[in-house]
């Protein structure tokens, strides 16, 4: 009997934030926000740049870790189908004097340069279409 009185209380008051929030305007923030096509693209690139360090940094550090046994670990080597992608890439841009050894830090930089500059892109495109975008 009395969880029943605190579920209606909790609904009422879920309700009546809902009519506040909708009242306040932070909802049409939102959906301005995620309607823009452009925005969107960049963000999801963005999002795929940082993985990629990520999975960068994950490479170097467990092939720190591991030592001369690198080739024989299998997070390694996870790690390696995951960057081959990045590692070709920048290969192909790179000048042929660059070594092989070095094309790790390479790749970081080069990903670290993009990612900044989608964050750029994404000020920009906020800005340009004057959204909402605090805090991304």
């Amino acid at each position: 009997m009395i969880a029943a009185g605190i579920f209606r209380f909790a609904d009422r008051s879920r309700k009546h934030y809902r009519r506040e929030v909708l009242k306040s305007g932070l909802v049409h923030f939102i959906i301005d926000t995620m309607s823009s096509p452009e925005f969107f693209i960049v963000s999801a690139l963005k999002a795929l740049v940082e993985v990629a360090a990520l999975a960068l940094l994950a490479q170097g550090l467990v092939g720190f870790l591991s030592g001369k046994a690198k080739d024989n670990n299998f997070v390694y080597r996870l790690f390696q189908v995951v960057t081959a992608p990045i590692y070709k890439l920048v290969r192909f841009i790179s000048p042929k004097f660059i070594a092989d050894q070095h094309m790790g830090l390479a790749c970081f930089f080069i990903l670290f340069w993009i990612w900044i500059a989608l964050i750029y892109a994404k000020s920009y495109v906020c800005h340009s279409q004057n959204l909402a975008c605090f805090g991304s």
